[in-house]
């Protein structure tokens, strides 16, 4: 399960050239300089919302490629990992789609991993370490 905690990442980011939605920035409510488990958890959710484009409560592969440029500012492609493979590394139920419950758990399986000094709060430089080994594996 470990190997698996920044590719799910993926699921939730998508890329190192993050967009508004995705960002650090935008992900900083109070705007203190760090990420909050509750900011993460409620920029995911937002995240999930803007991919679930027909609001069933479960998003597929073609919602999530359509859903990425508005997410990452990139389209989807371009050398990341497919849409399909980002569902499945989060998929508990194996039934190819991403369930909220499921992306719900993948970005706090996100967050643990990325807060190493485990203080409950993300600094910018553990957002940014975290989606640079997630790029890494993406490639």
């Amino acid at each position: 399960m470990a190997k698996y905690l920044f590719p799910i990442a993926g699921v939730l980011a998508w890329s190192v050239g993050l967009a508004a939605l995705s960002g650090f920035d935008a992900m900083d409510a109070d705007r203190d300089g760090a990420l909050s488990a509750r900011e993460h958890a409620a920029a995911a959710s937002q995240m999930f919302k803007a991919m679930d484009a027909n609001r069933d409560g479960k998003v597929t592969e073609a919602e999530m490629d359509a859903a990425q440029q508005k997410i990452t500012g990139k389209p989807a492609g371009g050398g990341d990992l497919a849409s399909a493979d980002k569902i499945r590394m989060v998929d508990r139920d194996g039934d190819g789609v991403l369930s909220s419950r499921e992306h719900r758990r993948g970005s706090r399986a996100m967050f643990r991993k990325m807060d190493t000094d485990g203080n409950g709060s993300l600094s910018k430089a553990e957002f940014d370490a975290g989606h640079a080994v997630l790029s890494k594996q993406e490639r």
